[in-house]
Formats: C-alpha cells, sequence, structure tokens
C-alpha cells in the first residue's frame, strides 16, 4: 500500500472516531435535556415533557388534530412512542385531543383520577385506551411520576382517587407539582378556588394558570402563597372571557410575568443539568 493511501485510510480513521464521539455526546446531551412546552391547542390544555426519547404528557386539548400538529414540532420523526399521559379531568378541552394522539402513538401508560364522563371525547378516548392495551392507572396525592434523567412530577390534588361519576369535573381536577433542580413548577388544570383546596401548599417559580384564566381561580391569596415569578396561561378564542381582566390584574399586581399561549404560542422551558434549573426559551 503507498504512503498516500496509508494517509488517507488514517484520516477517515480519525474522521470516523471524530464523528462518533460527537453523536455520542449529542446523544448524552439530547437524553439529558428537559423541555416543558405548553403547546398552544386554543381554548385547552396541552403540555408536553420531554426528556430524550422518554415524553410525558399532562392533558392533550380539545382537537387532535391541533395536538398532533403542534407535537410534530418539538419530536423527532422517529420517536413514535409517549411513556405517559396524565388527564387531569375528563372535559374535553382536557382530553379530546388524546384519541388521535393514540392512533398515532404508541401510549404505554394513561394516569387519571377515576372521574368520567359519557361526552363522546370520553367515550372515543377510553375506546381508544382499550384498542391500544394502553395502562390505565388511577392516581391521587402522593404519586410520583419520575423522569429517567432529573426530575419528577408529584400528584398535589385530589387527595384520593375519585369516583367515575363525578358531580363537578373541576373540582376533582388534577393539581401537579414539577421539580427540577431548584425550579418548581405547578400545573393546576381546571381547579376552581385553589386556596381552599390546598391550603398547605408551597412556593413555586412558575405557575401554570387554572382553568385559562378563568376568574374563580388564580386569587390574590392562592398568589401570595405560591409567589410565582412567572405564570403561563393556556388560551384560545372562547366566548368566556378567559383569561379574566381580574386574574390579568391580580398577577401583574403581583409582579408575575404572564405568557399566553394564544398570543406567544407554544411557551418553552428548558431544564439542564448544567444550569440546575429551568429557564424561558422561547
Amino acid at each position: 500500500m503507498s504512503r498516500q493511501k496509508v494517509y488517507c485510510s488514517f484520516l477517515v480513521l480519525v474522521l470516523c472516531t471524530v464523528c462518533v464521539f460527537v453523536a455520542i455526546r449529542w446523544i448524552d446531551a439530547y437524553q439529558k435535556t428537559t423541555e416543558v412546552i405548553f403547546l398552544n391547542v386554543g381554548e385547552g390544555d396541552a403540555i408536553l415533557f420531554s426528556q430524550g426519547s422518554n415524553q410525558i404528557f399532562i392533558d392533550g386539548g380539545r382537537s387532535g388534530k391541533d395536538l398532533l400538529a403542534r407535537l410534530g414540532r418539538h419530536l423527532p420523526f422517529w420517536d413514535r412512542t409517549i411513556e405517559i399521559v396524565i388527564a387531569t379531568h375528563p372535559d374535553a378541552d382536557h382530553i379530546g385531543g388524546f384519541a388521535s394522539l393514540l392512533s398515532a402513538y404508541r401510549v404505554e401508560k394513561f394516569l387519571y383520577t377515576g372521574a368520567e364522563s359519557k361526552t363522546e371525547a370520553f367515550v372515543l378516548l377510553k375506546r381508544a385506551l382499550v384498542e391500544n392495551q394502553t395502562d390505565i392507572l388511577k392516581i391521587s396525592r402522593g404519586t410520583k411520576v419520575e423522569l429517567p434523567g432529573e426530575g419528577d412530577i408529584f400528584i398535589e390534588y385530589p387527595l384520593s382517587i375519585l369516583p367515575e361519576e363525578a358531580a363537578e369535573t373541576n373540582t376533582g381536577s388534577i393539581v401537579a407539582r414539577f421539580t427540577y433542580g431548584t425550579t418548581q413548577m405547578l400545573f393546576t388544570g381546571d381547579l376552581p378556588s385553589e386556596e381552599k383546596m390546598l391550603p398547605d401548599i408551597r412556593p413555586v417559580d412558575i405557575l401554570k394558570v387554572a382553568h385559562h384564566g378563568s376568574r374563580y381561580s388564580t386569587s390574590t391569596d392562592f398568589l401570595e402563597r405560591l409567589m410565582p415569578q412567572e405564570a403561563v396561561i393556556s388560551v384560545g378564542k372562547n366566548s368566556y372571557g378567559h383569561p379574566s381582566p381580574d386574574v390579568l390584574k391580580r398577577l401583574e399586581e403581583k409582579n408575575v410575568k404572564i405568557r399566553r399561549t394564544d398570543t406567544d404560542g407554544d411557551t418553552r422551558y428548558l431544564c439542564t443539568e448544567i444550569l440546575a434549573k429551568c429557564v424561558f426559551a422561547r
């Protein structure tokens, strides 16, 4: 073999080694980086936790078309598995997109309070869960979902499993706390009068405002207990007056930075081991 061929072979070997090293470092960083994304799905909630190849959803909006379109912007095309789906309560604007999600992705676990609904959205969801052989688990306060890397989701409310025919779905809505490093996020579903339901609530950094900014939630008392620095309102075009001017005023009076999916689009927080916290990314 000539000296030139030996030299070329050596360069190819070095280049391949560098490529493998870069790929390993990229995969490692990808698997450790966590994103929390409040998807812009109109008047509804859909929050995606993505950590490498692992994904968790809290709620899925009203429209499957909107949910899948938004999800496609944030997941690589080869990842067709959603590890966990959490339904805060069975209202259509929180679970309406899940049947379509189950038709497009393999969903491993479905977590909910036990409360059900006779609406078409819930009937379709339940049928899709059975057809896809998804594990169905009922959860309440004390349940913890740990991400493979850093971070966990702790269920603060409801205090116990709910009956299937719950009288009022909003009052049984799941409240979940996400902890990553020094960052605390609280997801309140559609829970009204949170200060009554959660008398021992601890402070957080980022609040997902309850019920799309309804005036029956996010009281001054609740904000004084939470002391959030930022608040995200998942909201779209609606006839209810969401978000309520009263809620916006209360947030502004507490100097809380407000982010809205209807005006800001998908709202993304990036959580990294280097920072040991989550920061607004877009």
